[in-house]
């Protein structure tokens, strides 16, 4: 694969797209690339089968776009075991598109698809930061209020974690949101079945021993699944399988509430009419921040790259926005801060 792009600083690579990725196909991740560069004037490198992308392109009127394209005949799927998949397929779309970060050619990248494959390939491309042994997928949940909204680690990434894995999702979420938010010693929490100190496995119980005696580490105890969505903690860690769980029921919940609320207005004219009066109070309440297409995607934390994963769901409008914030992540220079602050924060570490 030659690289024979050509930028004017650093400041303008373009963001790398996995068109492979998703459940709604090539066409969407497409369309999103051509919404980035026209609403936010961000340019991606398209990584899929040529000759397809040149044709949604061609519908969508955006061949004279600045999208450049690099061919990748391999997919990985959502069903491939991710470790046996990334090794027999160095060609895939995923591969070729962390190729292009690792080179330089892109600034960063986003990927629909299996999120297992994208750790391992960012693991064996990118590598990962000092002081880190496996990266964590770190979302954003809504508070209530005018709060914050919280930092869950890790939602999918790694379905089993040991305590020191833990630990290293602790502190890389208390710099994330540190980073975000400017607040200078975000609450740290592990989630548990109950707040008691016995509470939990031994596992967390191991982890919760250690942040307690990690300097610049607020860490407050264990949290429940119902304080995630409150202003309880800053910082919520995890392992994947339990994240994931806990965010693909959140979103389960989201949908019941909006279907039942639906359901109940058809009811009667009386419930319609009850429904209408309230539903611009529910659209602003409920609206962009309990909407995983606002915030596009959610990096994946610990990579010496940006990395940012999204929904298998994903339409045009999440890929859209998962460009803009993999490329503001790249501008305001994520992992270099992630990595000087991690080194500070082990430095001070005492366990």
């Amino acid at each position: 694969m030659e690289n024979d792009f050509h930028f004017e600083s650093e400041e303008v690579k373009p963001v790398a797209v996995d068109v492979c990725g998703g459940d709604k196909g090539l066409g969407v991740q497409v369309e999103g690339a051509v919404q980035a560069f026209k609403e936010f004037g961000v340019v991606s490198i398209l990584v899929g089968p040529k000759l397809e992308i040149n044709t949604k392109l061609e519908s969508l009127s955006a061949t004279n776009l600045p999208i450049q394209i690099v061919d990748a005949q391999e997919v990985i799927s959502m069903d491939d075991s991710p470790a046996r998949a990334v090794r027999k397929n160095p060609n895939s779309s995923l591969c070729v598109a962390y190729k292009l970060v690792k080179d330089g050619a892109a600034s960063s990248i986003i990927s629909s698809g299996n999120s297992g494959a994208m750790m391992i390939a960012g693991k064996l491309i990118c590598g990962l930061i000092p002081g880190i042994e496996r990266p964590a997928i770190t979302t954003l949940i809504p508070v209530a209020g005018n709060n914050k909204p919280n930092v869950v680690l890790d939602v999918g990434a790694n379905v089993e974690c040991d305590a020191t894995h833990l630990i290293q999702f602790a502190v890389m979420g208390a710099v994330y949101y540190k980073s975000l938010f400017g607040s200078p010693l975000p609450k740290v929490a592990l989630l548990s079945n109950g707040t008691e100190s016995s509470k939990g496995k031994e596992v967390t119980r191991s982890a919760a021993m250690a942040l307690q005696n990690i300097q610049n580490i607020n860490y407050i105890g264990f949290v429940e699944g119902r304080d995630v969505p409150k202003p309880t903690a800053d910082v919520i860690v995890t392992d994947g399988f339990t994240g994931n769980v806990l965010l693909k029921a959140m979103e389960g919940t989201a949908g019941l509430i909006k279907s039942q609320l639906t359901y109940k207005a058809e009811q009667s004219w009386l419930n319609k009419l009850r429904f209408l009066a309230v539903r611009g109070i529910l659209k602003e309440a409920f609206g962009k921040d309990f909407d995983y297409s606002t915030y596009g995607g959610a990096p994946l934390l610990g990579l010496q790259n940006v990395a940012v994963v999204l929904h298998g769901a994903s339409d045009e409008r999440a890929v859209k926005n998962a460009i803009r914030v993999a490329d503001s992540f790249a501008r305001k220079r994520l992992i270099e801060s992630l990595t000087e602050e991690l080194c500070s924060v082990w430095t001070n570490c005492i366990i």
